[in-house]
């Protein structure tokens, strides 16, 4: 947050300073990555559709119920790597009818399913390619991140498997996953699968080596706005390791070098951009404060503040003007979206200098 006060004359009544905060770092937005547009009615007819409100009945707690959703999807799909079911589209929707009928489908079409699936509970959910890069036997998954604002960060989600991965009992971005099989081949991470993140399952079910390469999909919003085409474009993290080797697939460079698709950055930040994180900026005069919240909200459908630890919250204006007491402010804001998801909270202190 940032605070801009105007000097006036001390006394004991309008001297206040801003007390820094412990809040979910914010960044922005910069590359305008397109998001799923929640007011698309596709949502809900997929959510009646499928009965997918009954994977998280009774489930509380935002991770635990994009566990729940994910794991639906694992049960629902079978996997077929070699000889994928045929579909009008690839599509969600056409790939969920298929399954029910028995179709058996790999790691792409999951990827599709979940990007769906979570967004329609508003979760802000991207799409990845993924890969070990190896010239031969090279190995390439698709799988998504998903923004836990339980958490304050993205956390890496195969529906194939479903699974994600932990070190010290945190998940992992796929930038921080990355950042473990460079350093030494993970040895410090483990698999979680499914609600109750228990190392069940096999090795050749999440394989370390294939978070070596990332790519994101430079436009997120498949579904809600299909049919329309998909951008073959892809956002690529250019670093060190990754100007020294090349990325193969198929026993080939990745198709995106010689066709021009990557869209490289060097700016960590600008791939774990924070949806639904708020930044305040913080102008005091007198015994009046002015709070200028903004944020990468998707679908945003309001701003609210609380004043009693989160008890009760109530809509607000963006620009939000205050009397101080004579001991000053406290409270928090957030975020919410068109699904009724809640951003992390946002606290502001100001405190009267005595």
């Amino acid at each position: 947050m940032i605070m801009h006060t105007k000097k006036t004359a001390p006394t004991a009544a309008n001297t206040y300073q801003l007390i820094p905060q412990d809040n979910t770092p914010f960044r922005v937005n910069e590359l305008d990555l397109a998001c799923e547009n929640l007011r698309c009615p596709r949502f809900a007819a997929l959510r009646e559709r499928f009965a997918i409100d009954t994977a998280v009945e009774n489930v509380s707690g935002e991770f635990e119920r994009i566990l729940a959703l994910r794991h639906w999807i694992a049960e629902r799909i079978r996997i077929d790597d070699d000889n994928p079911t045929r579909v009008d589209h690839q599509d969600a929707w056409y790939i969920l009818e298929a399954a029910e009928k028995g179709g058996g489908f790999h790691c792409a079409h999951f990827r599709l399913v979940q990007q769906a699936v979570m967004s329609a509970y508003g979760y802000v959910t991207r799409c990845l390619g993924v890969g070990d890069g190896r010239l031969e036997h090279g190995r390439h998954h698709g799988v998504n991140e998903v923004w836990v604002n339980q958490l304050g960060k993205w956390v890496l989600s195969d529906a194939k498997y479903d699974l994600h991965f932990e070190k010290d009992g945190v998940p992992l971005s796929a930038l921080e996953m990355r950042d473990e099989v460079i350093k030494d081949g993970a040895a410090s991470v483990q698999r979680a699968y499914g609600p109750g993140r228990k190392p069940t399952k096999g090795d050749n079910c999440g394989k370390f080596e294939t978070y070596r390469w990332l790519s994101w999909e430079l436009i997120g919003d498949t579904f809600s706005s299909f049919p329309r085409h998909r951008s073959s474009a892809l956002v690529f993290y250019e670093d060190d390791y990754t100007r020294q080797h090349t990325w193969y697939r198929d026993g080939q460079p990745h198709w995106a070098y010689e066709g021009g698709f990557f869209v490289r950055t060097t700016h960590r930040n600008w791939i774990e951009w924070t949806p639904n994180v708020l930044q305040s900026r913080v102008a005091i005069e007198d015994n009046r404060a002015v709070i200028a919240l903004t944020s990468c909200t998707p679908n945003l459908k309001s701003y609210q503040v609380t004043t009693d630890r989160g008890r009760t919250w109530s809509d607000c204006p963006a620009t939000y003007h205050l009397d101080l007491s004579p001991a000053g402010w406290s409270g928090a804001f957030r975020c919410v979206n068109l699904a009724g998801v809640a951003g992390p909270e946002h606290r502001v202190v100001i405190a009267a200098i005595v």
